[in-house]
């Protein structure tokens, strides 16, 4: 059987927006909107950081038509990372608590994962963009301006795929770490480039629902782990 074969398509074509979410206007059900700014608070209060939150915006997969059933909604807390008095690396300080918080707390809405972010002001997320504070677009969902190539991206995710498993047999911490940054700094810059409906992040999208992302960060855990460790 072909590697391809396990893959999980990275998007799937709806008439509208996930209902569960939004109502017949395309903005977000009031039910839901109190639901995300009380797992905002929440979030924040574990940051433990004094940081002023200038909007909460909904971004990602959820805010257009191609979700699939393993989209879930990337809730972004916006604030100014220049008026952050703090010793450490902003960005890599809050990346490490929402790391934190994820693996605390395993949050849902109707059975879609909530995934939580601070983002910078000056750094705004690519595509669609929902402020839950205003109930209102920032960024109007989007669609793909061209086809979507469907054979890139089953070619791309293919070979990663490929990468991911041949670098998992070696156990080499180095190179699967190195591979790692690679696939995420090229969806990093593919977003920047094409758009969500790129080949890039359709391809990774595609990689995370078939758990091939997840088993390749498991397996650097797993060797980190037995680095810091001792064997009897």
């Amino acid at each position: 059987m072909k590697i391809s074969e396990f893959l999980s398509p990275g998007y799937e074509q709806h008439s509208k927006l996930n209902p569960l979410l939004w109502d017949e206007n395309d903005h977000i059900r009031p039910e839901i909107k109190e639901k995300l700014l009380k797992i905002a608070k929440h979030f924040r209060d574990f940051v433990e950081i004094d940081f002023p939150i200038l909007d909460i915006v909904i971004t990602g997969g959820m805010t257009g038509r191609y979700y699939t059933k393993h989209s879930d909604i990337d809730l972004h807390l916006i604030t100014d990372f220049s008026k952050i008095d703090c010793d450490q690396e902003v960005a890599e300080l809050f990346d490490t608590k929402r790391l934190l918080y994820k693996e605390r707390f395993d949050i849902e809405i109707k059975q879609i994962p909530v995934e939580l972010y601070i983002e910078d002001v000056k750094q705004p997320a690519v595509g669609g963009a929902y402020s839950i504070v205003k109930s209102d677009w920032i960024t109007a969902s989007t669609e793909p301006k061209n086809t979507i190539d469907q054979t890139s991206i089953e070619k791309t995710a293919t070979t990663i795929a490929k990468l991911i498993s041949k670098a998992i047999k070696t156990n080499d911490l180095q190179s699967l770490e190195k591979l790692k940054k690679s696939i995420w700094e090229y969806r990093k810059q593919g977003l920047a480039q094409q758009g969500e409906f790129g080949t890039a992040n359709l391809a990774f999208k595609t990689l995370r629902n078939s758990g091939l992302l997840a088993k390749l960060v498991d397996k650097i855990r797993e060797l980190q782990s037995a680095q810091l460790g001792m064997k009897q």
